[in-house]
């Protein structure tokens, strides 16, 4: 019986947080958005139309958002301070710089700190590459001086697949960053380290339905 509720809650949860996700994106498609131009092929083909790619980056950050959703779902994760912050989190300057945090998360049972940048294009430019590694190494060296009885677990996590096993483009941008010692994750990755249920159908169907709700939007 007892397992039973355990499942039903587990179900429970990811229904909710897929029901917020929907009112995330109603709330992001209220914004201002970019329509395309005389000068573009696509507006030549279809005439003025909100810009898929103006689209896409306000989407971007809905992974984001449902990564800490599904973390404050479990008991023994914390969710850490995110966005634009001082690299040291308060304790030491790099370079004076500051960064955008996507994701940072402690596991206080395991003595584990989680840092995640977010991906949803797993395809990087090449010359953003090198940028990416030195932040994440940046952020990651910051957080050793700060949580020094922890360990830290860096990596980048590539939403937008449930696994690796479909991916056929940028194969070669994840060898890169594996060979700095970054690991990529992918969505399946990322529930397995939260503890959290949410099976590959039902993932890529959610957001197929969210697809399909932004293009009737706009038709």
């Amino acid at each position: 019986m007892e397992e039973l509720f355990e499942k039903l809650s587990i179900r429970d949860n990811i229904v909710n947080i897929k029901q917020l996700g929907i009112s995330w994106v109603d709330k992001a498609l209220e914004g201002e958005l970019t329509y395309t131009k005389p000068g573009s092929i696509s507006h030549l083909l279809y005439g003025e139309k909100p810009s898929e790619q103006s689209i896409n980056i306000k989407m971007g950050r809905l992974g984001e958002f449902l990564a800490k959703e599904l973390i404050k779902t479990t008991n023994n994760l914390e969710l850490l301070n995110c966005g634009v912050q001082k690299l040291n989190c308060g304790v030491q300057k790099i370079n004076n710089k500051k960064k955008d945090v996507d994701l940072i998360f402690k596991d206080e049972y395991k003595k584990i700190i989680y840092y995640r940048e977010l991906k949803g294009n797993i395809e990087l430019d090449t010359e953003k590459i090198p940028a990416t590694i030195i932040k994440c190494k940046e952020i990651e060296n910051s957080l050793k001086i700060t949580y020094i009885d922890y360990t830290i677990n860096c990596g980048i996590l590539n939403w937008s697949v449930y696994n690796r096993k479909i991916l056929t483009v940028g194969l070669s941008n994840i060898k890169s960053f594996e060979h700095e010692g970054i690991k990529i994750d992918h969505m399946e990755d990322f529930l397995n380290i939260i503890d959290v249920v949410w099976n590959e159908d039902d993932y890529y169907s959610y957001f197929k339905e969210i697809g399909i709700k932004i293009r009737k939007k706009f038709e």
